[in-house]
């Protein structure tokens, strides 16, 4: 069985690639407002339902958050449904060949998950006042558990994107051997937790900073004060676990696409060895045309990140686009007019990761500062105006730094500018477990292995 590629200028593959990035950029800026809203409103009629004393400020921290919530469901909802016709816009090609299998997992959150949250949405919103306060709350639990049942399916389609896998080919196309292969990809499960750490910390920070901004401004402070210490209450916990989930989405990373993991390090020459470490670039002056890098480094951590030890060879980039070039110039570089170099734009992917990296910390460190700082009992939380402030502007940082499987801005650039890679990989390696080897006009080495994901970066 043979695959035909056609010949695509480069020139229209990167603008397919900034515009599907832009569309799937956008539309998660509401997806993960909008989850993140519906939990605090959540918490808030819960607390409005069930709890005792005065419980009319939790009534309206409902309805002001919700107000938020349906303005961000509807923006995606518009946002989402572009991004669905750019699939076969502007990727025909892998529509063509994996649309059986990314198919499916988007029609269960089409015509499930979103039909469901929607109906259950409008019963939630008029029926305010006219059902008994606890049943309306349950109504709001259905909300929330259609809408984590969408990111279910969204992940898995995500998440075979960078990793297929569960699928046969017939007849020239790909078709899904279950739903639970599907959900049992080894992308997946990092990529799942990362996006749910990344809903909370957004949820919580904007919540908080929102809050915030109304006690500096006077507005209902009695209540907003409970929504700033409800907000970092959702967002610490979820910042101290995010920097180890996205360790394990690294390492996953490395294993199944060592090109990316090695542009975002910044790494164009292969490092250690089985005594020592690879070093960690925490900032580099990266030269693209010469291949060079001048870096401010930690010793070791470089191998620890790829395969969780603090000792192993780590390639470069160098070594793995010779590999490349070995293996795919007669077919994927004849395909772009033969102008495939296999190097990705490295600073673009060095520093939007790096920077990601380090507002995680700043996530984990000013979530506990301000978690201290607001709950001493010595002091009203409107006597830290500087707090609220900070927390009123820092409410915008969740944005810049979303885990395709995802789910950050870094993280999405990323997947884009190597979707391409991806469909590469779909096209010529042989994967094991699940998927089929395709055979055709390949390089005569398409048997081996990958060297890099099999033994360079192979996990402890």
């Amino acid at each position: 069985m043979g695959l035909t590629l056609a010949t695509i200028p480069l020139a229209v593959t990167n603008l397919s690639r900034m515009q599907f990035a832009v569309t799937a950029i956008t539309h998660f800026l509401f997806v993960t407002t909008t989850i993140g809203m519906l939990l605090t409103t959540m918490i808030f009629e819960f607390m409005y339902a069930y709890g005792r004393g005065d419980t009319e400020k939790y009534g309206r921290l409902t309805l002001f958050f919700s107000r938020i919530f349906f303005f961000s469901f509807g923006t995606g909802v518009v946002t989402g449904l572009i991004m669905e016709f750019q699939f076969g816009m502007n990727w025909s090609a892998f529509t063509r060949l994996m649309g059986d299998v990314a198919g499916v997992p988007l029609a269960i959150e089409s015509m499930i998950s979103f039909f469901v949250e929607s109906t259950i949405i409008g019963l939630w919103r008029f029926t305010w006042g006219k059902l008994p306060k606890r049943a309306h709350a349950w109504l709001g639990v259905g909300m929330l558990g259609a809408s984590l049942f969408s990111i279910v399916w969204i992940i898995a389609i995500n998440a075979f994107m960078q990793n297929p896998y569960g699928f046969r080919l017939e007849g020239g196309r790909a078709r899904l051997t279950s739903l639970i292969t599907l959900l049992q990809n080894p992308q997946y499960r990092p990529e799942f937790l990362h996006v749910l750490f990344a809903i909370l910390i957004t949820g919580g920070f904007l919540t908080a900073g929102i809050a915030a901004w109304q006690i500096l401004h006077k507005h209902d402070t009695s209540a907003f004060k409970i929504a700033v210490q409800i907000g970092l209450l959702i967002a610490l916990p979820a910042a101290f676990l995010q920097p180890a989930q996205g360790d394990d989405q690294g390492a996953a990373t490395a294993a199944l696409q060592p090109m990316k993991f090695t542009a975002i390090e910044g790494r164009y020459e292969t490092e250690g060895s089985p005594t020592t470490g690879a070093p960690w670039a925490m900032a580099a002056l990266i030269n693209e045309d010469t291949h060079t890098t001048k870096a401010v480094s930690i010793p070791n951590m470089g191998t620890y990140f790829g395969k969780n030890t603090f000792t192993g060879t780590m390639p470069g980039m160098n070594a793995v686009a010779k590999m490349y070039h070995a293996k795919f110039d007669k077919t994927v570089a004849k395909s772009y007019d033969g102008q495939m170099t296999y190097y990705p734009p490295v600073t673009l992917l060095f520093w939007t990761m790096h920077l990601m990296v380090y507002a995680g910390y700043f996530f984990t460190m000013f979530a506990l500062f301000a978690t201290i700082m607001l709950h001493r009992r010595q002091s009203a939380i409107e006597d830290h105006p500087k707090t609220l402030r900070t927390l009123g502007w820092v409410l915008w940082l969740p944005y810049l730094t979303f885990t395709e499987a995802g789910t950050s801005l870094a993280l999405f650039l990323m997947a884009d500018i190597f979707l391409v890679t991806t469909m590469i990989y779909i096209s010529h390696r042989t994967v094991k477990r699940g998927l089929p080897q395709i055979t055709g006009d390949y390089p005569e080495d398409r048997t081996i292995p990958d060297p890099f994901a099999k033994e360079a970066f192979s996990h402890a």
